[in-house]
């Protein structure tokens, strides 16, 4: 079992929110809530969402011993900047 530091992204819309719940879910995550948890493969990912803020936080909180926790940040990482890369581009 391992554990990361939090992500923080700021500049959450909640349409990005939108975006990135769907994300998640082609994933295989349910991200449903605006705080919550979820695990797929033994990786256990929570998250918060505050809209009036437009702050996410996400954290790997827990590993299997085959993957490292920072690798699974660093996706974490990429999926959410890749999604506000686009949405800045539109």
């Amino acid at each position: 079992m391992s554990f990361a530091p939090k992500l923080m992204f700021r500049g959450i819309t909640r349409a990005l929110f939108k975006r990135l719940q769907k994300k998640a879910k082609q994933n295989g995550l349910q991200v449903i809530e605006p705080t919550g948890e979820a695990v797929k493969d033994g990786v256990r990912i929570q998250w918060n969402y505050d809209a009036e803020r437009e702050v996410l936080e996400l954290q790997c909180v827990k590993t299997p011993f085959w993957i490292d926790a920072a690798r699974v940040q660093k996706r974490l990482r990429q999926e959410v900047e890749s999604t506000l890369g686009s949405s800045r581009a539109a």
